[in-house]
């Protein structure tokens, strides 16, 4: 199954995943800024993809395919610089 980007739900998932893992005491894998919210800091580490962290789609015959966040991560970049190109 290739991968075409990321949805906004599995995005929403995978922020406020971490962003509870950050609230009990994980450390970011992010620069961070004064000012930041945990949610800031997950949201910025989700959209770099740096995450050790896969996306499971379940497919119409029962099967799944799991996709790493990088993988997703780049497909959605690539499909946004088409987009602009056209």
């Amino acid at each position: 199954m290739p991968p075409y980007g990321i949805t906004r739900f599995e995005k929403a998932r995978l922020i406020g995943l971490r962003w509870l893992e950050l609230a009990q005491g994980a450390k970011p894998m992010v620069e961070v800024h004064p000012g930041d919210s945990l949610i800031d800091i997950a949201r910025r580490e989700v959209e770099t993809g740096i995450l050790p962290l896969h996306v499971r789609r379940h497919l119409p015959d029962g099967t799944y395919c799991d996709i790493p966040l990088k993988v997703l991560i780049e497909a959605e970049r690539q499909l946004r610089k088409r987009i602009r190109q056209l």
